[in-house]
């Protein structure tokens, strides 16, 4: 009776305090065997059974260290899916090579006009109006890494989204291999202007300076056409484009339009990242058709429709417009100014000479710097946003814009030269949510307008709440 306990005992001792390796095990069973404590059959059965322990054991122990590193390795190799930027919300390939991101932008505006300067112009359709100002929806990304693109459509048109219109905004693809020599085709914006090459999401004031208000006739625009562009130096940036000369809102295609631009940032060039010192020149000509009359289009406050009016060209006219631009940066203050000058030749009659020019400041009151790169401006990113818990970027504009053709004779109830004062508060809840409020003063040189209706400008004050991604 107590052999056999002690046999029960020194095998539980065993259980408990199995040695690390196999054959100090063995040898202890061996032992036991030689004493007579473990018969052959009980010893067979415990080695046995120790055996096929470690081996389950060490099944288990590869098996986890491999799942281990798949898991790690599939973790590593996809750990960009899903988002592509910090901005927006797409899709990454496994490689990293193709991307598609969805992005979009939501303008709504609502304008009201004082009565002192152009209530009688009922049959102008900017007349105190609540309007979608842009409604737009498309993607952009990559693909095969080095190829570029974004496809957007423009929801509604001129008039606002409730219009049935929808048409291209942009279509393009950049070939982007070598940073310094870039190659790019499709629908998109023309070098010219850094104000035109600004995103309506990041413009200052809601409109545009008012010798731009006319979209690819003064300063070119969204156009159709090659691009060769690039930064052969930090600081330095040159794009050479050809365009079928028009926006692709026109159905009249004219001779092709040759545009260049070049930018240098001082700053940059020095190795300076406390400030922006941007200077640019831009250059384009080509030929239009006989019988186009220049007209100017809209007011900042988009109330008159071509208040100007020039007369209407003869024959085949060669158009040259050329652009200088500067803006500083510093902190939280930003001014801006740019100067244009259009020139129309035609083959038969008397040129035609319009200028142009806005001087802008900002300065953000909550300290926010400016976000600029490759010779324009970006979005500015509150550095409290609302929702983080913060109370966002605020910040105040003002603008001086001019328009002079004073050398064209124009018809009676049209104005050659017009000057406009805008006044601006913006509200950055976020990098991709702002409001904002402008207080546009436009005063013509004539009376504008119908006979018993004419105005010689108009005021308004405009709101506008913005979501892009």
């Amino acid at each position: 009776m107590m052999k056999t306990f002690t046999k029960i005992a020194l095998a539980i001792s065993l259980a408990f305090s199995i040695p690390a390796y196999a054959d100090e095990y063995k040898e202890t069973l061996s032992i036991l065997k030689d004493k007579g404590i473990l018969t052959q059959q009980e010893y067979d059965s415990k080695l046995k059974a120790y055996e096929d322990k470690e081996e389950n054991k060490k099944f288990v122990e590869q098996r986890i260290d491999r799942d281990v590193s798949e898991s790690n390795k599939y973790r590593l190799a996809r750990v960009n899916d899903g988002s592509v930027t910090e901005n927006g919300i797409g899709l990454k390939s496994k490689d990293g090579n193709n991307t598609i991101q969805l992005t979009g932008r939501l303008h709504m505006d609502y304008r009201q006009y004082t009565p002192s300067y152009g209530v009688g112009q009922t049959t102008d359709s900017y007349q105190d109006l609540a309007e979608m100002r842009r409604a737009r929806f498309g993607v952009r990304g990559q693909f095969a890494r080095d190829f570029k693109y974004e496809l957007v459509g423009n929801f509604g048109n001129d008039v606002g989204a409730a219009s049935s219109s929808t048409n291209m905004d942009v279509a393009w693809v950049n070939y982007a291999a070598n940073p310094e020599a870039q190659f790019q085709f499709g629908l998109f914006k023309m070098p010219f202007s850094l104000e035109q090459l600004t995103s309506s999401n990041n413009i200052d004031m809601m409109e545009r300076s008012l010798i731009g208000q006319t979209e690819g006739e003064f300063i070119p625009a969204k156009e159709t056409g090659f691009m060769l562009h690039g930064v052969p130096k930090s600081g330095i940036t040159y794009a050479v484009a050809v365009s079928r000369g028009r926006t692709n809102k026109d159905a009249v295609s004219d001779g092709l339009d040759y545009i260049g631009r070049v930018t240098t940032n001082i700053a940059d060039l020095q190795g300076s990242k406390a400030y922006v010192a941007h200077l640019g020149a831009a250059y384009s000509t080509g030929e239009i058709k006989g019988g186009v009359t220049p007209a100017s289009g809209r007011t900042e406050s988009r109330s008159a429709n071509a208040w100007f009016t020039g007369p209407a060209l003869s024959g085949v006219t060669t158009r040259t417009r050329t652009g200088l631009e500067a803006a500083f940066a510093y902190n939280a203050l930003k001014v801006q100014a740019e100067q244009f000058n259009f020139r129309y030749d035609p083959t038969k009659g008397l040129d035609q000479e319009i200028k142009g020019y806005y001087i802008l400041a900002v300065y953000n009151l909550t300290g926010e710097s400016y976000n600029y790169r490759d010779g324009v401006f970006g979005a500015v990113k509150p550095n409290s946003p609302v929702d983080k818990g913060g109370r966002g970027a605020w910040q105040v504009g003002v603008r001086l814009s001019e328009f002079d053709a004073s050398d064209i004779a124009v018809v009676t109830g049209k104005s050659n030269r017009a000057t406009a004062m805008t006044y601006g508060l913006t509200w950055f809840a976020t990098e991709n949510l702002r409001f904002m409020v402008n207080y546009v003063d436009t005063k013509f040189d004539s009376l504008v307008g119908s006979s018993g209706s004419r105005v010689n400008g108009d005021r308004a004050i405009m709101f506008r709440s913005q979501l892009n991604f």
